[in-house]
């Protein structure tokens, strides 16, 4: 369902309304949270009023948002029952923001290349070319081809797993590490998935010739096509039949630099060495394995991953100087949590 530039202020003040209310250690996220999604409103405003970027789906993401956060509870329940029960004004108002954030993030991005056209592709494509001998994908298809398939499902299945990643930290107790793991997860998406993704403007591998015409890239389409990797040819062309009709639909929009996927996976690292170090081999090797499959895929240059990577690493530190008052929060754990 669409909603007209009208209708956006109703949800987003509720939201905002919500978090003053017994928000407890949670507010600096939240805040935070809040207050990168009101920019995200009004960057989408201006853009809608420009005539270069659609109505969000607001209600339908919303209702994504509640459905994550119902899997994080029953996953929660089975995987820690005894823990002490959240503090819900501030997982609803979250809910709430995360539904929000992405309805206004995915028409920004849709609008990417009528902002900046993309132009980073062939420097880049040029640059990896002449580093590795080869196109990067090549290379990684002679090693990994065998493992085309199950890598196009992971990567199909990215988005609901760090949502429902993103979930299970909104539950935990409030603390300053838990502040800091959001705080980075809400910056990475508006820095690295719309400030950068516009000033760095590119497609990706996979979109290349049909962007710029020839055949540079026919070999990657035949090898997807003969390896079974249906996820990614029938999402990008998708994605290129809603960017050439100018009709979106719940997902759309297209961008390479930084690669989101990557920096996100790395998100998950962070997150888990922070709150659940027991995970953080587990979610390195998730994180390399996304990298990979975005190069092998198509969907990503080698230097998308890395783009993302430092992205992330600089955000993560950032946050790092964030000094939190301990004294906000419900724990009373007395040691520095920015330590890890």
């Amino acid at each position: 369902m669409e909603v007209s530039a009208s209708q956006v202020p109703a949800p987003l003040s509720v939201a905002v309304s919500a978090i003053g209310a017994r928000s407890g250690g949670d507010a600096a996220w939240l805040i935070a949270m809040a207050g990168i999604t009101a920019a995200e409103a009004a960057w989408w405003a201006v853009t809608w009023c420009m005539g270069i970027s659609p109505a969000p789906y607001i209600f339908t993401y919303l209702a994504l948002a509640f459905a994550g956060l119902g899997v994080a509870l029953i996953l929660r329940l089975a995987l820690q029952p005894n823990m002490a029960s959240p503090n819900w004004s501030s997982v609803l108002a979250a809910t709430l923001l995360v539904g929000l954030g992405a309805s206004f993030f995915l028409p920004l991005k849709y609008a990417i290349p009528k902002l900046v056209p993309f132009w980073l592709d062939q420097p880049i494509f040029l640059a990896e070319r002449s580093v590795f001998a080869a196109d990067a994908w090549v290379l990684l298809d002679r090693c990994f081809g065998w493992a085309a398939v199950p890598m196009d499902g992971l990567y199909a299945l990215w988005l609901p797993t760090q949502a429902l990643i993103l979930f299970l930290v909104i539950l935990q107790p409030a603390s300053a590490a838990k502040a800091r793991v959001l705080i980075a997860y809400i910056l990475a998406w508006f820095v690295l998935g719309v400030v950068a993704a516009i000033l760095l403007s590119s497609a990706g591998p996979i979109f290349y010739d049909r962007l710029f015409g020839g055949t540079t890239f026919r070999g990657l389409k035949e090898a997807l096509q003969g390896h079974g990797a249906r996820f990614a040819i029938a999402e990008s062309d998708r994605m290129w039949r809603s960017l050439a009709s100018r009709r979106p639909g719940i997902v759309a929009g297209i961008s390479a630099v930084p690669s989101i996927h990557v920096a996100i996976s790395v998100w998950m690292v962070l997150a888990a060495r922070t709150i659940a170090p027991r995970a953080a081999g587990y979610a390195l090797v998730y994180a390399l394995v996304i990298w990979v499959a975005s190069v092998q895929l198509g969907w990503h240059y080698v230097t998308d991953g890395l783009a993302g990577t430092m992205g992330m690493l600089g955000i993560w530190r950032l946050t790092g100087r964030i000094k939190i008052p301990l004294g906000t929060f419900v724990s009373a754990d007395t040691r520095n949590p920015f330590s890890v």
